[in-house]
């Protein structure tokens, strides 16, 4: 206290940095290990607040769901679907916005349907059904 202008006073410090925190808990095994199962990857090329809400949806639903965060095209984010694993891509643009409608995609056969925004819950359910997923 004493450099700050202060009385002289004892005392002890502490300090800890997150980024050692994070590593000895990763060393400790406190976080579970992600799974890796991903079901639903939503491709949003509408800014993804429509992205943020189906994942929320799906998840919520208990689907496991993802989507890309960066603002990529959309050619790059169906790479990143590919990529994650997932069985079905739901592909949000304007065209679909504006009709309320949304894309859904069998990323193994690569057949397509559009669905009803609202739909979407059921519908992927009854995909993953008859994939096996």
């Amino acid at each position: 206290m004493e450099e700050l202008g202060g009385p002289a006073t004892a005392g002890i410090g502490f300090a800890l940095g997150l980024d050692r925190t994070l590593l000895a808990c990763d060393a400790e095994g406190v976080f579970p290990a992600p799974s890796g199962n991903v079901s639903v990857f939503v491709v949003d090329t509408t800014g993804g607040a429509h992205a943020t809400r189906l994942c929320r949806l799906l998840r919520g639903a208990g689907i496991s769901a993802d989507r890309a965060f960066d603002g990529r095209s959309m050619k790059a984010q169906m790479k990143a679907a590919d990529r994650s694993g997932a069985a079905i891509a739901l592909i949000v643009g304007t065209n679909e916005v504006e009709s309320g409608s949304i894309v859904m995609r069998s990323l193994s056969s690569g057949e397509q349907t559009t669905i009803a925004d609202g739909d979407a819950v059921v519908a992927v359910r009854q995909l993953l059904a008859n994939q096996g997923s």
